[in-house]
Protein backbone atom coordinates (compact mmCIF):
# COMPACT_ATOMS: atom_id res chain seq x y z
CA UNK A 1 0.00 0.00 0.00
CA UNK A 2 1.35 3.43 -0.89
CA UNK A 3 1.09 6.01 2.08
CA UNK A 4 1.25 9.82 2.03
CA UNK A 5 2.15 10.81 5.83
CA UNK A 6 1.60 14.45 6.50
CA UNK A 7 3.27 15.51 9.69
CA UNK A 8 2.71 18.80 11.44
CA UNK A 9 2.39 20.34 14.65
CA UNK A 10 3.12 23.51 16.70
CA UNK A 11 6.80 25.04 15.52
CA UNK A 12 9.68 23.11 18.33
CA UNK A 13 7.28 20.65 18.95
CA UNK A 14 9.68 17.74 17.66
CA UNK A 15 8.73 17.51 14.45
CA UNK A 16 12.25 17.82 12.67
CA UNK A 17 14.10 16.04 15.21
CA UNK A 18 11.79 12.81 14.25
CA UNK A 19 12.04 12.71 10.57
CA UNK A 20 16.27 13.08 11.47
CA UNK A 21 15.65 9.85 14.02
CA UNK A 22 13.53 7.79 11.64
CA UNK A 23 16.29 8.37 8.87
CA UNK A 24 18.80 7.29 11.64
CA UNK A 25 17.50 4.56 13.33
CA UNK A 26 15.74 2.77 10.29
CA UNK A 27 17.69 3.45 6.98
CA UNK A 28 15.88 0.93 5.56
CA UNK A 29 12.90 2.66 5.63
CA UNK A 30 13.24 5.04 2.25
CA UNK A 31 10.88 7.81 1.92
CA UNK A 32 10.16 10.77 -0.20
CA UNK A 33 9.42 14.48 0.82
CA UNK A 34 8.91 17.61 -0.87
CA UNK A 35 10.82 20.43 -0.02
CA UNK A 36 9.06 23.80 0.57
CA UNK A 37 9.25 27.13 -0.45
CA UNK A 38 9.60 29.43 3.06
CA UNK A 39 10.00 33.58 3.30
CA UNK A 40 12.48 32.46 6.41
CA UNK A 41 16.47 32.91 6.72
CA UNK A 42 18.01 29.45 6.66
CA UNK A 43 18.41 27.91 10.31
CA UNK A 44 22.70 27.19 11.29
CA UNK A 45 23.17 23.77 9.05
CA UNK A 46 19.90 24.48 6.74
CA UNK A 47 20.71 24.29 2.84
CA UNK A 48 18.98 25.67 0.61
CA UNK A 49 16.74 23.00 -2.16
CA UNK A 50 17.67 20.58 0.57
CA UNK A 51 15.58 21.42 3.69
CA UNK A 52 13.53 24.34 1.74
CA UNK A 53 13.29 26.39 -0.96
CA UNK A 54 14.14 30.25 0.97
CA UNK A 55 12.50 32.94 -0.62
CA UNK A 56 11.61 36.33 -0.21
CA UNK A 57 7.96 36.71 1.25
CA UNK A 58 6.73 38.83 -2.35
CA UNK A 59 7.92 36.40 -4.11
CA UNK A 60 6.17 33.35 -2.62
CA UNK A 61 2.78 35.19 -2.42
CA UNK A 62 3.30 36.16 -6.23
CA UNK A 63 3.82 32.38 -7.13
CA UNK A 64 0.71 31.33 -9.92
CA UNK A 65 -1.97 29.31 -8.34
CA UNK A 66 -2.31 27.19 -10.77
CA UNK A 67 0.68 25.67 -9.76
CA UNK A 68 1.96 26.36 -6.01
CA UNK A 69 -0.32 26.31 -2.89
CA UNK A 70 0.81 29.34 -0.81
CA UNK A 71 -0.37 30.08 2.69
CA UNK A 72 0.94 31.90 5.54
CA UNK A 73 1.74 29.96 9.03
CA UNK A 74 2.46 31.37 11.75
CA UNK A 75 5.24 34.51 11.02
CA UNK A 76 6.40 33.39 7.38
CA UNK A 77 4.64 31.86 4.39
CA UNK A 78 5.50 28.80 2.92
CA UNK A 79 4.36 27.19 -0.78
CA UNK A 80 4.04 23.67 -1.95
CA UNK A 81 5.16 22.87 -5.70
CA UNK A 82 2.56 20.94 -7.24
CA UNK A 83 4.56 19.98 -10.09
CA UNK A 84 7.32 18.98 -7.85
CA UNK A 85 4.43 16.82 -5.67
CA UNK A 86 3.76 14.55 -8.70
CA UNK A 87 6.99 14.04 -9.49
CA UNK A 88 7.60 12.74 -5.54
CA UNK A 89 4.48 10.98 -5.97
CA UNK A 90 5.23 8.87 -9.23
CA UNK A 91 9.12 7.63 -7.49
CA UNK A 92 8.20 7.19 -3.75
CA UNK A 93 5.60 4.63 -2.49
CA UNK A 94 5.90 6.06 1.40
CA UNK A 95 6.34 9.89 1.29
CA UNK A 96 6.43 12.05 4.30
CA UNK A 97 5.86 16.15 4.82
CA UNK A 98 6.68 17.95 7.57
CA UNK A 99 4.58 20.62 7.47
CA UNK A 100 2.93 23.70 9.19
CA UNK A 101 -0.98 23.15 9.54
CA UNK A 102 -2.30 25.83 8.06
CA UNK A 103 -0.50 24.88 5.05
CA UNK A 104 -1.70 21.02 5.61
CA UNK A 105 -4.94 21.38 5.62
CA UNK A 106 -5.21 23.45 2.39
CA UNK A 107 -2.92 20.72 1.13
CA UNK A 108 -4.89 17.44 1.85
CA UNK A 109 -7.78 19.19 0.92
CA UNK A 110 -6.92 20.63 -2.60
CA UNK A 111 -8.69 19.15 -5.82
CA UNK A 112 -5.53 18.39 -7.79
CA UNK A 113 -3.80 17.26 -4.50
CA UNK A 114 -6.45 14.92 -3.72
CA UNK A 115 -6.02 13.62 -8.22
CA UNK A 116 -2.18 13.45 -7.73
CA UNK A 117 -2.63 11.19 -4.34
CA UNK A 118 -5.11 8.82 -5.84
CA UNK A 119 -3.84 4.93 -4.99
CA UNK A 120 -2.05 6.57 -1.65
CA UNK A 121 -3.58 6.38 1.77
CA UNK A 122 -3.34 9.55 3.56
CA UNK A 123 -2.69 9.60 6.76
CA UNK A 124 -2.30 12.54 8.82
CA UNK A 125 -0.18 12.80 11.98
CA UNK A 126 -0.59 15.50 14.56
CA UNK A 127 2.43 16.37 17.38
CA UNK A 128 1.50 17.59 20.41
CA UNK A 129 3.46 18.69 23.00
CA UNK A 130 0.80 18.04 25.97
CA UNK A 131 -1.78 15.49 26.87
CA UNK A 132 -5.55 17.73 26.62
CA UNK A 133 -5.68 17.39 30.71
CA UNK A 134 -2.14 18.43 30.95
CA UNK A 135 -3.16 21.56 29.37
CA UNK A 136 -5.95 22.26 30.99
CA UNK A 137 -4.36 21.97 34.36
CA UNK A 138 -1.90 24.48 33.35
CA UNK A 139 -4.63 26.75 32.03
CA UNK A 140 -5.77 27.05 35.50
CA UNK A 141 -2.70 29.30 36.34
CA UNK A 142 -2.52 31.29 33.32
CA UNK A 143 -4.96 33.87 32.12
CA UNK A 144 -5.89 31.83 29.15
CA UNK A 145 -5.61 28.60 27.46
CA UNK A 146 -3.43 30.30 24.70
CA UNK A 147 -0.87 31.87 27.40
CA UNK A 148 -0.72 28.88 28.62
CA UNK A 149 0.46 26.68 26.02
CA UNK A 150 2.56 29.83 24.51
CA UNK A 151 4.70 29.53 27.94
CA UNK A 152 5.56 25.95 27.33
CA UNK A 153 6.35 26.63 23.48
CA UNK A 154 7.79 29.73 24.39
CA UNK A 155 10.58 28.30 26.24
CA UNK A 156 11.08 24.82 23.73
CA UNK A 157 11.49 27.30 21.25
CA UNK A 158 14.80 29.93 23.29
CA UNK A 159 16.65 26.57 24.16
CA UNK A 160 16.30 25.61 20.60
CA UNK A 161 17.75 29.01 19.22
CA UNK A 162 20.01 29.00 21.64
CA UNK A 163 21.41 25.35 20.89
CA UNK A 164 21.33 26.94 17.50
CA UNK A 165 23.90 29.27 18.40
CA UNK A 166 21.19 32.45 18.18
CA UNK A 167 21.82 35.33 19.70
CA UNK A 168 18.17 36.25 21.47
CA UNK A 169 17.43 40.03 20.37
CA UNK A 170 13.95 41.78 21.14
CA UNK A 171 13.13 40.98 17.42
CA UNK A 172 14.08 37.31 17.77
CA UNK A 173 12.27 37.22 21.27
CA UNK A 174 9.40 38.63 19.42
CA UNK A 175 9.24 35.85 16.48
CA UNK A 176 9.35 33.25 19.15
CA UNK A 177 6.95 34.67 21.11
CA UNK A 178 4.75 34.77 18.15
CA UNK A 179 5.28 31.34 17.08
CA UNK A 180 4.21 30.08 20.56
CA UNK A 181 1.05 32.14 20.39
CA UNK A 182 0.08 30.31 17.52
CA UNK A 183 0.59 26.92 19.03
CA UNK A 184 -2.90 27.28 20.37
CA UNK A 185 -5.30 27.99 17.29
CA UNK A 186 -2.77 24.79 16.13
CA UNK A 187 -3.45 22.44 18.65
CA UNK A 188 -7.63 23.15 17.93
CA UNK A 189 -6.75 21.23 14.24
CA UNK A 190 -5.61 18.66 16.56
CA UNK A 191 -8.86 16.66 16.35
CA UNK A 192 -9.24 16.78 12.28
CA UNK A 193 -5.98 14.38 11.91
CA UNK A 194 -5.88 10.73 11.36
CA UNK A 195 -3.26 10.14 14.09
CA UNK A 196 -2.01 12.19 17.53
CA UNK A 197 1.32 11.38 19.31
CA UNK A 198 1.90 13.41 22.18
CA UNK A 199 5.70 14.07 22.91
CA UNK A 200 7.22 15.88 25.78
CA UNK A 201 10.50 15.98 24.13
CA UNK A 202 10.44 18.73 22.19
CA UNK A 203 12.64 20.20 19.65
CA UNK A 204 15.50 21.68 22.14
CA UNK A 205 15.15 18.11 23.84
CA UNK A 206 19.08 16.06 24.43
CA UNK A 207 16.67 12.55 24.11
CA UNK A 208 16.87 13.62 20.36
CA UNK A 209 20.69 13.41 20.03
CA UNK A 210 21.01 9.76 21.08
CA UNK A 211 20.71 6.14 18.59
CA UNK A 212 17.98 5.20 19.04
CA UNK A 213 16.39 8.55 21.22
CA UNK A 214 15.54 8.25 24.60
CA UNK A 215 12.64 8.94 26.23
CA UNK A 216 9.61 10.51 24.73
CA UNK A 217 11.66 10.97 22.15
CA UNK A 218 12.03 7.42 21.74
CA UNK A 219 8.33 6.60 21.81
CA UNK A 220 7.78 9.10 19.59
CA UNK A 221 10.15 7.44 16.73
CA UNK A 222 8.21 4.43 17.60
CA UNK A 223 4.99 5.11 17.54
CA UNK A 224 5.59 7.56 14.33
CA UNK A 225 7.21 3.97 12.92
CA UNK A 226 4.51 1.81 13.36
CA UNK A 227 1.80 4.82 11.79
CA UNK A 228 4.21 4.65 8.54
CA UNK A 229 5.08 0.93 8.38
CA UNK A 230 1.38 -0.59 9.01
Amino acid sequence: MKKFIVLSGPSGVGKTPLLKALRRVHPEIAFGTLTLYISRKPRPGERDGVDFHFRMEQEIRSFPEERYLVAKGRVVWQAIDLEETRKVLQTYSLIIVEIHPTLAKLLVSHPRMRGLMEGFELRTVFLSPLYPEELEQLSRSFPSRQEALAAVMLHKLVNRSLQQGKLITLEEHDDLRARALKASEEMEMASEYTDIIVNHDGEDSPNWRFTPPLGEAGQTLRRFTEIITA
